[in-house]
């Protein structure tokens, strides 16, 4: 995974220096969170974040994250995939959509 994302940190750092920007680092799986929160205006959620490779219980409370657990195994998103190979089902528009 590496490889794939040195060419956009050299283009990010290059911007950066053109534009005199700083660099903000931004955490994937809490802006995914963050955006949800927004959205539907939830104060203190528990969330179960499922993305690729990553699988975790999330508490936020008081102004922090807290990862209460996640997983050493299959992750979620993927178990959903092969479902739905399984069962033959669309991936159209996404996995989840169609299992539910």
């Amino acid at each position: 995974m590496g490889a794939p994302l040195q060419v956009p940190a050299v283009g990010v750092r290059v911007l950066s220096q053109l534009w005199k920007k700083p660099i903000v680092a931004v955490n994937h799986c809490v802006a995914h969170i963050e955006m949800g929160r927004v959205i539907t205006g939830a104060n203190d959620p528990v969330v179960l974040y499922v993305s690729g490779g990553n699988t975790r219980v999330i508490v936020y409370s008081e102004g922090r994250y807290q990862i209460f657990g996640e997983t050493i195994d299959i992750v979620v998103g993927n178990c959903l995939d092969q479902f739905v190979m399984v069962l033959t089902l669309s991936n159209d528009p996404n996995p989840g959509y169609n299992i539910e």
